[in-house]
């Protein structure tokens, strides 16, 4: 084999690499977050791929002859490197529906702010639980697993094959049931204790008509919302990791 052949070779097998791991590390938690500059992920995605294709070696395919097969086969790794991530930031937005809803209950909805890890408007429980997780997913060294895992996925994802259409929609409807159902999880200790907080305001507009409610139910709403929100923090984080660890396995099977 010419050293020409062999460098165009390896410099494609690299190539190849980097448009699935690029494309995940734009959307995975803790590395696709706003504030993470695209730069750093990228140059990061380069010197990962440069190991993996390395290490992966024979599996991936030679370097095509036709400049249509080339783009057909990046363009499919890009597709499936941004199918991985979006999948698997579905973690985020379940705890960021979890903190809408506590906002709501709460009377926090009117207090939105810029939400940097979203790059859009946000709520100060959204962000409290999307800060806890991804401290929590990084110091556990969650990130190294996600990592592992995406580059596992050669395996059940062999390079320049995209997955099945209606396999590829099922797992994605079952992702976002699970979501929707893991922010609501989160957030029913609030919900809990605002239905009791308004119950109990209740009853007693009734049996003091003269009170003012509104300056007594809001403030103990909030302090009722905030408290049940920190003792069901840990549990919630908990469960964002166990839940993101699920629907990354899907990756090793």
């Amino acid at each position: 084999m010419k050293l020409a052949d062999l460098l165009v070779g390896e410099a494609f097998a690299v190539l190849l690499v980097f448009a699935r791991l690029g494309a995940a590390l734009m959307l995975l938690p803790g590395f696709g977050e706003s504030y993470v500059q695209p730069r750093l992920r990228l140059w990061l995605a380069l010197f990962a791929s440069a190991l993996v294709a390395t290490a992966l070696g024979d599996r991936l395919p030679p370097p095509p002859t036709e400049a249509g097969a080339f783009v057909r086969l990046v363009a499919t790794e890009v597709s499936v490197g941004l199918a991985i991530g979006a999948l698997l930031r579905l973690v985020l937005a379940a705890l960021h529906w979890a903190g809408s809803i506590v906002a709501l209950q709460s009377g926090l909805a009117a207090a939105a702010f810029f939400d940097p890890s979203e790059a859009t408007q946000g709520t100060v429980p959204g962000a409290l639980l999307s800060t806890v997780f991804l401290v929590v997913f990084v110091a556990t060294d969650g990130h190294h697993v996600l990592l592992e895992r995406v580059i596992a996925g050669y395996e059940g994802l062999p390079p320049g094959l995209l997955p099945n259409a209606g396999d590829l929609l099922t797992l994605a409807a079952r992702l976002g049931n699970a979501a929707l159902a893991l922010g609501l999880a989160i957030a029913a200790p609030v919900l809990v204790a605002t239905f009791l907080a308004n119950l109990a305001v209740g009853l007693l507009a009734r049996l003091v008509p003269a009170l003012q409610v509104l300056f007594v139910a809001l403030p103990l709403q909030i302090l009722l919302a905030l408290a049940a929100l920190g003792l069901a923090l840990g549990s919630g984080v908990a469960a964002a990791l166990r839940f993101l660890d699920q629907s990354s396995a899907w990756l090793v099977d």
